[in-house]
């Protein structure tokens, strides 16, 4: 009998240069046989990996690819992405209205699809709402923003710990520092 594992939804967030990518590269080179797909909303990051055509999505059964700059159309798509690692780079890209129901049902459908998600932002303020009732983990970096700005998308409690994983990883001296949380306890 094989078991199977549970996928998982990390959001990491921290200022350029924190060591985001870096961390994410190292994790996504761990993974070798597990199949990529990463949706860079200005083609400004990931550039050695090869973009497709959102139809190519469904029939992807290995490798790295990433999607440019997708409209609710084609983030639509990413739905048909099964077993592997999807990369939702700059959060803000996500913030916008017309696109919230198809991210919130590519998050429920994440399990049985069998995807790790990885958000990346670089503050708390631009991660969408309904990222916070789905993530599982946040890996926090060092950060400018204000855990104020949480306080329409979390409760008071996890605003709580959050603003005190921050204080900790800002004053640490090491510009990579960085916290995991495990957003399911708390």
């Amino acid at each position: 009998m094989s078991i199977k594992r549970q996928s998982v939804f990390f959001i990491i967030v921290g200022l350029n240069g924190t060591g985001k990518t870096t961390l994410l590269h190292k994790y996504i080179n761990s993974m070798n046989d597990r199949k990529l797909l990463v949706i860079d909303p200005d083609g400004m990051e990931w550039r050695e990996i090869h973009t497709i055509e959102k139809e190519q999505v469904e029939f992807m059964t290995k490798g790295k690819a990433k999607i440019i700059a997708p409209d609710k159309e084609e983030l639509e798509t990413i739905m048909q992405f099964t077993n592997g690692t999807l990369v939702l780079d700059d959060c803000r890209y996500y913030l916008q209205s017309r696109m919230d129901e198809v991210v919130r049902k590519t998050l429920v459908r994440r399990r049985q699809n069998g995807v790790d998600v990885f958000a990346v932002a670089h503050g708390l303020s631009e991660i969408p709402a309904v990222f916070f009732t789905y993530a599982t983990h946040l890996i926090l970096f060092k950060t400018n923003d204000s855990a104020v700005r949480l306080r329409n998308t979390s409760d008071k409690e996890r605003i709580k710990h959050l603003y005190a994983a921050k204080v900790r990883v800002n004053d640490n001296p090491d510009h990579h520092h960085y916290e995991i949380i495990n957003l399911l306890d708390i």
